[in-house]
Formats: C-alpha cells, structure tokens, sequence
C-alpha cells in the first residue's frame, strides 16, 4: 500500500488530482524507480476506490507533467531520466554550494529526532531503526520566501547543530566551525510542479515550477554528512556552468555556480 502523507489536505481536491498526488509521491520517494512499471489501472482503482476515468485521468496528468510514459495497451511506466556525467572542481562546486542560503533570513518550521525512511537511512547509511535529525526551513530575501530546505543528518553530527544556530547560519557553516569539512558532493537539479505544502509556505500555487536541488554531502573521510532537498522558486535561482578544454583532450572540468537573485 502506498502511504498518502497528503491524504487530510486532499480530501477537498477532485478524486482524479487525490490519485495523481499519490502517485507523484510515491515517484519521488523512489516506490516506484525510473523505468519500473506503475501498478495497472484496475490495481489503482481497487487501491484507490475510484473509477478507471478518475485513474486514467490522474496518469494522464502524470504524462504531461514528464513523469511517466504510457503507451496504447501498455501498462504506465516511470520515465527515465536522462542523465550526463561531468568532472568537477569539487572546491568550487562546494563554494558554490555553501553561498547558497547566506544573506538571507532563515525560519526553521521544524527541528526533531526522526526515524528515517529507508531512502533516508540508505543515503546517510544509517540504519532505520536509528533516528536522524530532520530540519525543516523557509529563507526569505527581503520578506520574500524563496528556498525550502528539508535536510537530515546523522545522529552525531545531529548533536553539533542546535535549532537556534541553524536561524543564523547554514549547516556546512557550523559543521566547518567543528572541524568537520564537505569533501563531495553528489547531487542532481531537476524542474519539477512543487508540492502543495511547500508551494503554500513559496508563495506559488501548487504545481507550479520550482528547481529541485537534491544533494548528498560526505566528508573527507567519505562519511554522509547531509541529505537535503532544496526547493526554489523558478524566478529566484539560476545554475551557471562554464567548461575549460583540458590540455590532453579527453576530459572538461567544469566551474558551476548557483546564483540566487
């Protein structure tokens, strides 16, 4: 059964829009994998309890927004996505990394020990029955909010970083004033329709466009030290790559750079 964290405030949306917002969440939570088949439309109408318009119209709705592929007498699919691999100047990536978030006012919505998820627990290898902390928080730029930041750290490094500090300075920062420094960096950006919640607390209508920033943070020594989500309004962020040519030809270094404007 899929869980439906949106489940109360749907209750008022139209039935084929309840089921596409379950199955878009079940998407991005990694249920359902790029290229995995979806459960067939008679399984979502009995899991659901609508009728097979309502859940056709719900994948309909999934299609336009680029989520997943469908075809005449195939069963839906999860669309892959198409990935490139680049080397990086991990210094300058991670300088870029850290200037996003300073400047602005941050609210922390929330601050608590959590029991992870298993995407969670797999990113930061800890175990599921070990709690993370979870921090939820808004920055804004001259009262505007701009950046939704939902981020979990390890137990340990969880100990480091108490609520208030966190309104007055990023997480890297204070983990760096610990001696504890970023080593790598994984992370993918993609254009997606925001949430409702978090579209609410952007200013933005749900399904609206935001840039997603989903990254992952280890140390030196390779430890995961931070698996945040990001989310930017459309209008308040830019990515910028430049390549350089290296000398034997074979390999681009490439020097990224986020710009909140």
């Amino acid at each position: 059964m899929i869980s439906r964290p949106h489940e109360a405030a749907a209750d008022a949306k139209p039935l084929y829009m309840r089921v596409q917002q379950n199955l878009r969440d079940a998407i991005r939570a990694g249920i359902f994998a790029p290229g995995s088949l979806l459960p067939s439309e008679k399984e979502l109408e009995d899991e659901h309890k609508v009728s097979r318009i309502t859940v056709r119209r719900a994948l309909e709705e999934l299609e336009r927004e680029g989520l997943i592929e469908r075809g005449r007498g195939r069963q839906a699919r999860v669309a892959a996505m198409l990935t490139a691999a680049v080397n990086t100047r991990i210094e300058e990536e991670l300088a870029s990394i850290l200037q996003i978030g300073r400047g602005m006012e941050a609210e922390v919505l929330s601050y608590g020990w959590r029991m992870p998820t298993v995407q969670v627990a797999e990113a930061l290898e800890a175990s599921v029955d070990e709690p993370v902390l979870q921090v939820e928080r808004v920055r804004r730029r001259r009262g505007q909010a701009i950046l939704h930041t939902l981020a979990h750290v390890p137990a340990a490094i969880g100990a480091m970083l108490p609520r208030e500090a966190l309104v007055k300075s990023t997480m890297l920062d204070l983990l760096s004033a610990r001696g504890i420094q970023p080593g790598s960096v994984e992370q993918e950006m993609r254009a997606a329709p925001c949430d409702g919640d978090v579209a609410a607390l952007l200013g933005l209508e749900p399904g609206a466009p935001v840039f997603i920033l989903d990254r992952l943070v280890r140390d030196g020594g390779g430890r995961p030290i931070q698996r945040m989500i990001a989310t930017f309004r459309w209008d308040s962020f830019r990515y910028r790559i430049s390549s350089t040519k290296l000398g034997n030809g074979q390999m681009l270094e490439f020097e990224a750079a986020g710009r909140i404007d």
